[in-house]
């Protein structure tokens, strides 16, 4: 089985390529050996026979072999630019080998080609995007082990790669409305509108560097004043008597609030309360604090027309993989003999 890589990974978005890691290009894959074994030189009768160093095949595509000395080389390309998706085996650094052989086959086969001013203006974005200069994009790539004929190289065959891929996979791929709702109904848990609460808050501040004993004194107010919201006095009307929170002039309103917008504590408290209900006195480091939710408004879902951008692009971007993976593992392997040898 090939090593599957993602479609990001053979630069259709053609992503940081410098920074984040791209497809390998260079030595490791502008060709094969000519001479797939290499032998040491026959010795003299007075001479030691050395051990035989051997650069055998390890695969072979349509005939074509895969030696072992490129995998090595290839190998190496890899691991200086490291990222989470370099192969961490032989055999799947291997199988990327041949994947970039057969891709660079394929292009070749379609004449796809990427022209001077494309790689200028796409090392242009790069420099841009991650604010490099001329001297210290060149620093970035010696430490990646790169020159710069081989970078340009290597931009050159991923706009050439994302080219391929746009014209065999993308241009093909399509989301129909009837797609993007029937996903909507079929989700439609995921797509809940928070709900609005109407609130008041009654909140007892502690001082400045409060002591144990004003930290006792205070939580037993706001305790008290508590007992009494829950026993049906008016909440207003505390408020107003004892409240040194926002609002407190209006009864302790602070309008409506959306899930998310409070801090967690009092976002946690307020939205598990049932209209009328009294919170218990939430404490802070900034004091102790009463709620009491009136009214909780616009709970529903985000209607299709909200969500449909978010919903096709999901859909798309699933398709585009799904149809990577077949044109990848299908489409593409079924037009080349390809034998692992490793």
């Amino acid at each position: 089985m090939m090593h599957r890589r993602g479609i990001g990974a053979l630069g259709l978005a053609l992503g940081a390529l410098l920074l984040a890691g791209g497809s390998v290009a260079g030595a490791a894959q502008t060709g094969t050996a000519a001479h797939p074994r290499v032998a040491a030189a026959k010795p003299t009768a007075d001479v030691p026979a050395a051990p035989e160093v051997v650069d055998r095949i390890v695969a072979t595509i349509d005939g074509e072999p895969v030696t072992l000395v490129e995998l090595q080389q290839f190998s190496e390309q890899m691991h200086k630019r490291g990222g989470p998706d370099a192969p961490t085996t032989d055999r799947a650094m291997l199988d990327e080998l041949v994947l970039e052989k057969i891709l660079h086959k394929q292009i070749e086969a379609q004449g796809v080609t990427a022209s001077e001013q494309q790689v200028d203006a796409y090392i242009a974005s790069i420099k841009e995007r991650n604010k490099l200069d001329d001297a210290a994009l060149k620093q970035a790539l010696a430490a990646q082990g790169l020159t710069w004929e081989q970078y340009r190289a290597q931009v050159k065959t991923d706009i050439e790669r994302a080219a391929l891929i746009n014209k065999e996979i993308r241009n093909k791929v399509n989301v129909s409305p009837e797609e993007i709702e029937r996903y909507y109904k079929e989700h439609i848990a995921d797509y809940g509108a928070a709900g609005k609460a109407k609130v008041r808050l009654i909140s007892i501040l502690l001082p400045q560097d409060a002591t144990d004993e004003q930290k006792q004194t205070l939580r037993a107010q706001a305790e008290s004043i508590r007992k009494e919201a829950a026993s049906g006095k008016d909440f207003a009307a505390l408020a107003k008597a004892h409240s040194q929170g926002p609002g407190a002039d209006d009864g302790g309103d602070i309008g409506e609030v959306t899930s998310g917008t409070m801090q967690p504590e009092f976002d946690k408290v307020v939205f598990a309360l049932k209209p009328g209900e009294v919170s218990e006195v939430v404490a802070t480091d900034t004091g102790y604090h009463i709620f009491k939710l009136e009214k909780m408004t616009g709970e529903g879902h985000q209607s299709l027309a909200d969500v449909s951008d978010e919903i096709k692009e999901k859909l798309y971007r699933e398709s585009m993989e799904t149809r990577y993976d077949r044109w990848l593992k299908e489409d593409l392997r079924s037009k080349y003999n390809i034998e692992i040898l490793l």
